[in-house]
C-alpha cells in the first residue's frame, strides 16, 4: 500500500516537472549582441531563471536573427515564436492603442512616461492590446526620447522642412514626421543604414542609443536634438500562449519584466551623456534648436479617430 502511494506520488511530482520543464520562451529582438536591447533581454533571462529554475528555459536570438521586426510580429500573432523585445509601436497595425508612441511631445519627461506605463492608464492600455490584439506586452521601458539624425546640417525647424526622413510604418508615427515638415520614408529598420548611405533618405530619427548601436553615425553627421517621442520598449508575447502559463510562471515572468525594465531606465540615465559623447567622438555634430518651434507645428497633427482616446488619456496624467 505504501509503495502504491510513494509510487503515484513520484508520479504525479515527475508529471508536474516534465510539464514545468518543457517551459521554453524563445524571445527574438533587433539589437546586435552588444547592444543594451540585448542586455534588458538578459537581465530578464537571468531574473527568470532565478525565480522559476529548472523549470524554464530562456532562449534569446538578438540581431534579427528570427526575421525582421515585422516577420517576428506575424510568427507570434500566428503562434509561432513565443516573444520577442521591441518597440511598442510595432504592434500599430494591430491595435490603434499601440500608435500611442508615435504621437510627438507627448510625454512631459522620463518620470511622466514612468507614471504612465506603471500606473493605471499603461496597464488599461496593455491590457485592451492583449484582449482585442491577441498580444501580451511586460515590462514596458524607458528607451530614451527620439532625435533627428541627418547627412547635412539642421539649426532649426525650417532647415528640415521637405527632407526625407526613415519613419516607421506605423499611421501614427507617419503623421507625427509629415506634420513637422519632413517627408517619411517607410523603410525596414534592418534597411536604414544602407538606405542613408546610398542617399535613399536623408536621414533616420531614433533614440541616441539605437543610433549608436546602428553604427547610423557612420552614414549621417548631424544630430538635430528634438525630444520629439518616447520610445517603449517591451517584452511581446502571444496573449494565448501567455495566458497557457500557469500563475507562478506569469507571475515571474511580469516581475522579471519590471526588473529589465528598471535596468534599462538605469542604463539611459547613465549612458545619455556617454553616448552623446561617443557620437560627437565619431565626427557627429549636435545641433540643439528651439523645441517650442516644434511642439507648435505639430500641434496641428491629425492622428486616427480609434488613437485620441488614448492620447487624452495620457495627456490627462500630470
Amino acid at each position: 500500500m505504501l509503495r502504491s502511494i510513494l509510487a503515484a506520488v513520484f508520479a504525479a511530482a515527475l508529471t508536474t516537472a516534465s510539464a514545468q520543464a518543457g517551459v521554453t520562451i524563445r524571445i527574438g529582438g533587433a539589437g546586435s549582441p552588444d547592444s543594451p536591447d540585448t542586455k534588458a533581454m538578459e537581465v530578464f533571462k537571468e531574473k527568470m531563471e532565478a525565480e522559476l529554475g529548472g523549470d524554464v528555459s530562456i532562449q534569446l536570438f538578438p540581431s534579427s536573427q528570427l526575421g525582421t521586426v515585422d516577420e517576428m510580429v506575424e510568427q507570434i500573432k500566428g503562434g509561432v515564436l513565443e516573444c520577442m523585445y521591441e518597440s511598442v509601436g510595432d504592434l500599430g497595425s494591430f491595435h490603434p492603442a499601440a500608435n500611442v508612441e508615435g504621437v510627438a511631445y507627448l510625454y512631459h519627461d522620463e518620470d511622466h512616461f514612468f507614471r504612465i506605463w506603471r500606473g493605471p492608464v499603461g496597464k488599461e492600455i496593455l491590457d485592451t492590446i492583449a484582449k482585442d490584439a491577441g498580444f501580451r506586452v511586460l515590462g514596458p521601458a524607458f528607451h530614451g526620447f527620439r532625435q533627428f539624425l541627418l547627412t547635412k546640417p539642421a539649426e532649426s525647424l525650417a532647415d528640415i522642412q521637405g527632407r526625407k526622413i526613415r519613419a516607421p510604418g506605423i499611421p501614427a508615427y507617419i503623421e507625427s514626421i509629415q506634420a513637422l515638415g519632413t517627408n517619411p520614408a517607410t523603410i525596414p529598420f534592418e534597411e536604414v543604414y544602407t538606405a542613408i548611405q546610398q542617399g535613399v533618405v536623408d536621414g533616420v530619427e531614433q533614440p541616441l542609443v539605437a543610433i549608436k548601436d546602428q553604427r547610423f553615425y557612420e552614414v549621417a553627421k548631424h544630430l538635430l536634438m528634438t525630444n520629439h517621442m518616447a520610445e517603449t520598449m517591451g517584452f511581446m508575447c502571444g496573449e494565448p500562449w501567455y495566458q497557457g502559463l500557469d500563475k507562478r510562471a506569469q507571475d515571474a515572468f511580469a516581475k522579471s519584466a519590471d526588473a529589465s525594465a528598471d535596468w534599462y531606465r538605469q542604463y539611459t540615465d547613465e549612458s545619455q551623456a556617454k553616448v552623446l559623447e561617443d557620437l560627437v567622438g565619431q565626427g557627429v555634430v549636435v545641433h540643439k534648436p528651439d523645441l517650442q518651434e516644434f511642439m507648435t507645428k505639430v500641434a496641428g497633427a491629425k492622428y486616427d479617430a480609434a488613437l485620441q482616446p488614448y492620447i487624452e488619456k495620457i495627456r490627462a496624467v500630470k
